[in-house]
């Protein structure tokens, strides 16, 4: 997958075309299956980077035929309403709703609760021809079933955040079961920057719930070296000042 220094300035999380794990599974994808995939952007807040490169700039690495039938969908969920109305309208500017939802949900209830946001499912209802399997179980049960999603995303140290911001730790393990739960076997998990804000042991939370670490990159943003991560890499060690660091998990 060739690199690209502009790509990378503006979609960090292109980074993960580094991994060849990640690679390997978005290639069998893209040869072998015949159906979309989904992809969660959790906690995404208002931030349109994850979507657009997902469904923009990785189609085009891929060298993805924009005519194909199956697609890469991302479903963007969030707490906050006003900070998804805001992701709606850069997605709205961007054209990119054909292949991005913005679903109102908190992590740990997003199995009973989750709504699509009216202008994502006035889209939807407008476009029938692009709804998913998945758009239509959301519009008419208003939750996410388990083993949804092929590929989850917790971006920038959202595992840190959350051990944070929920002040009592049982509330920030339900959300992560939740977001295992709904993460198919087999699928993947990227988790990026974590420990950028927060100093939690991410590989141990998320492997203590059911995901299986296989495999972390540190990237110099200055010279570009890449430095594999083991397992027992120490917290305080990742994403440090001006380094990109990603963890990649699978479920089990």
């Amino acid at each position: 997958m060739m690199e690209d220094k502009h790509l990378r300035n503006v979609y960090p999380v292109s980074w993960v075309t580094e991994s060849p794990r990640f690679i390997k599974y978005i290639e069998k994808w893209h040869s072998d299956s015949k159906d979309n995939l989904l992809v969660a952007d959790f906690a995404s807040g208002e931030h349109d980077r994850i979507p657009t490169f997902f469904t923009k700039e990785l189609p085009r690495l891929l060298k993805h035929p924009p005519a194909s039938k199956k697609r890469i969908i991302v479903y963007c969920t969030d707490i906050h309403a006003l900070r998804l109305d805001s992701l709606l309208g850069k997605l709205e500017e961007d054209d990119l709703l054909n292949n991005v939802r913005v679903v109102h949900a908190a992590l740990e209830t997003m199995d009973t609760n989750a709504k699509l946001r009216t202008p994502s499912m006035d889209f939807i209802k407008d476009n029938p021809d692009i709804a998913t399997w998945l758009d239509n179980f959301l519009i008419r049960e208003q939750a996410f079933p388990s083993e949804c999603f092929d590929v989850g995303i917790l971006n920038a140290d959202v595992v840190g955040y959350m051990h944070e911001y929920y002040k009592e730790y049982s509330d920030a393990l339900i959300g992560l079961q939740k977001v295992q739960r709904l993460i198919r076997n087999n699928g993947l998990l990227v988790v990026t920057m974590p420990c950028s804000l927060y100093i939690v042991d991410n590989i141990a939370v998320l492997e203590e719930i059911g995901f299986k670490y296989l495999q972390g990159v540190d990237i110099n943003l200055s010279s570009g070296e890449k430095t594999y991560l083991e397992k027992n890499v120490k917290p305080t060690s990742l994403s440090k000042l001006g380094h990109y660091t990603f963890l990649i998990f699978t479920k089990i």
